[in-house]
Parts: C-alpha cells; sequence; structure tokens
C-alpha cells in the first residue's frame, strides 16, 4: 500500500463499508471526528503514525505521556 492508501484504510474505506461515511471517516464539519497529531508526514513517512504527540478522542485532548500511561496501564492489566 501506498501511505496514502494505508491512511484511508484506517479511515474513509471503514467508513464507507459501514455505509456510514455521512457520520465519520473524513475531517468535515458536523462529522465526528478522533484525531492523531504527528511530527513527521505520512504521507512521506507512514511510520510517523507510530508516534503520535497527541490524540484528540471524544473532544478531549491526550498529549504524549497521558498516551503513555494509557499504553502502561492497558499492558499491565494484560500481564496478570
Amino acid at each position: 500500500l501506498t501511505p496514502f492508501e494505508a491512511l484511508r484504510t484506517g479511515t474513509a474505506n471503514p467508513a464507507e463499508f459501514f455505509e456510514a461515511s455521512d457520520e465519520f471517516g473524513t475531517i468535515r464539519p458536523g462529522l465526528a471526528a478522533d484525531l492523531l497529531l504527528v511530527a513527521g508526514n505520512p504521507l512521506e513517512d507512514v511510520a510517523a503514525l507510530a508516534r503520535p504527540e497527541g490524540v484528540m478522542v471524544r473532544g478531549r485532548w491526550l498529549d504524549r505521556a497521558e498516551i503513555d500511561r494509557g499504553l502502561a496501564e492497558i499492558a499491565a492489566r494484560h500481564r496478570r
């Protein structure tokens, strides 16, 4: 896949599959959107998506430290 195709695979394509393009999948007024902020351009380096600077989830901003804490909590729960 090209980087563009990889991005579509996780955004617009699922919305189209679930016939919900009018609800999510692209950034447009009125649509639900969780956003990922990365330092680089994922169209040039798709690996930038693996290193998010922050995430907007359901209107709440999570910075890198909060993401790391959440991932550590999930990992700890699954080590039991």
